[in-house]
């Protein structure tokens, strides 16, 4: 079982503390964040202090991995110039990725092209809403996603009675 959010971001950072709760209980916990790396054009994690220090005391059991740039408007794959907006979060959120980092389009939405422009940018794995698929091997290779998204508090409780 593999346990995500998405939109992570400054403006719903404070909802983490959910999951630093459940990591008290479940000690071995290990999670993804699909991170947003400049929420509405206004939050700028790569300049962030009040980010980077948050990175440095969850670093050990969070995987950061790229959820958009801006999360306004169209997701990512839904625009024509889906590559560079893709490529634009990936630059910003580079310095705290893996080495295999991952990614998921806001509202799963992906085209013909997005699988293709991942591979290209060197991503690993892509997330739908319930599975994993390894870019590398073109296989699934998790089915088993528990997924909240940070801003909604009921969605992070559900993982309390399934984890």
């Amino acid at each position: 079982m593999i346990i995500t959010t998405d939109d992570l971001c400054l403006e719903y950072l404070d909802n983490f503390k959910y999951f630093d709760k459940l990591k008290e209980i479940k000690k071995d916990l290990k999670m993804i964040a699909f991170t947003i790396s400049n929420f509405k054009n206004h939050e700028n994690l790569s300049e962030s202090i009040i980010f980077k220090t948050w990175f440095e005391k969850h670093k050990d059991w969070v995987e950061i991995a790229v959820h958009s740039f801006d999360h306004s408007g169209l997701p990512d794959g839904d625009r024509e110039d889906e590559e560079l907006w893709i490529t634009k979060a990936l630059n910003s959120l580079k310095p705290y990725l893996p080495e295999n980092y991952g990614y998921r389009s806001p509202g799963w939405q992906t085209t013909n092209k997005t699988v293709s422009i991942l591979k290209k940018l060197g991503f690993s794995y892509i997330a739908y809403e319930s599975k994993i698929k390894d870019l590398k091997k073109d296989i699934i290779t998790e089915t088993n996603i528990i997924n909240s998204h940070l801003y909604d508090v009921p969605s992070i409780r559900r993982i309390y009675e399934i984890s």
